[in-house]
């Protein structure tokens, strides 16, 4: 197995319409080759969501629809981002919300995605620099990486997916200070197991069928299990969905309670549509 002075990852990032992963759709995909501290190659593309991007989001990531308007859809682009990340380890900055839109999208379309492990550089910086008020990428990238990475384009997938590798570096050249670490070691440290595949989130997949019933009127049953740990079984019809705390949920009218209730999505375990 190689260490990681000999490894090719492939930091990769998008940008989307939104938080919710299976709801909201990307708006554009990069990636970044590199070994050594040296960039093999770089991918970036803008995607065409087939809905309007809101005001909101336009003005964090500077993407408009005039900018996406003709570009690939995403089951035209994502295919080439998926054959780039083969190339390495991949490598993304909170790494779960990243690839659950890519998985709802592998999902959707019936896409075949490498299963290779996905490391988490929030979760390294976790064991690099421990005691850190922030772990997000700009302020990790601005203290521990020798200024931002980021350059004029912040918040774009590009610019992302580079001050995430240029972090990736700095996190390897701080845990490997007492010696190489193979890519399993990387894993261990990068937090719980995350794929495309195998470890793939399953929140995507819970989000895209309580969409598809919120457009339809239809009613879904869920397993729930509450703050507690008390797992129940729900009918529910759902509403809208929020993102609380910085947390996905739903809006729902619940049969059990015969009223309507906010579910968090990452406290759903299992959902199926009823007749």
């Amino acid at each position: 197995m190689k260490t990681n002075a000999e490894a090719v990852f492939v930091a990769f990032d998008t940008e989307t319409t939104g938080l919710i992963a299976g709801v909201d759709r990307i708006v554009e995909v990069a990636a970044v080759v590199f070994s050594g501290g040296r960039i093999l190659r770089e991918h970036e593309q803008l995607v065409d969501p087939g809905i309007p991007i809101p005001p909101v989001v336009q003005a964090i990531n500077n993407i408009s629809d005039q900018m996406v308007r003709g570009m690939p859809s995403i089951q035209a682009a994502l295919p080439v981002l998926l054959s780039v990340l083969r190339e390495g380890i991949p490598v993304a900055h909170n790494a779960a919300f990243d690839a659950g839109f890519l998985c709802a999208d592998i999902e959707r379309f019936g896409l075949e995605a490498p299963d290779a492990p996905i490391l988490d550089t929030r979760g390294l910086a976790r064991r690099a620099f421990p005691g850190r008020q922030s772990y997000s990428l700009e302020n990790l990238t601005r203290d521990c990486c020798g200024g931002s990475q980021r350059g004029p384009f912040a918040h774009r997938a590009l610019a992302d997916a580079r001050a995430c590798a240029a972090l990736l570096e700095v996190c390897l050249e701080k845990l490997s200070a007492r010696g190489p670490l193979a890519e399993e070691d990387l894993v261990g440290l990068s937090g719980p197991r995350l794929s495309l595949v195998t470890n793939a989130p399953r929140q995507p997949r819970f989000a895209a069928v309580l969409d598809g019933a919120l457009r339809e009127g239809a009613a879904v049953e869920i397993q729930y299990e509450s703050s507690q740990g008390e797992r129940t079984v729900r009918a529910i019809r759902p509403l809208s969905f929020a993102v609380v705390g910085g947390s996905p949920v739903i809006s729902a009218f619940c049969s059990l309670r015969k009223d309507t209730r906010t579910f968090r999505l990452d406290a759903i375990r299992g959902i199926r549509r009823l007749p």
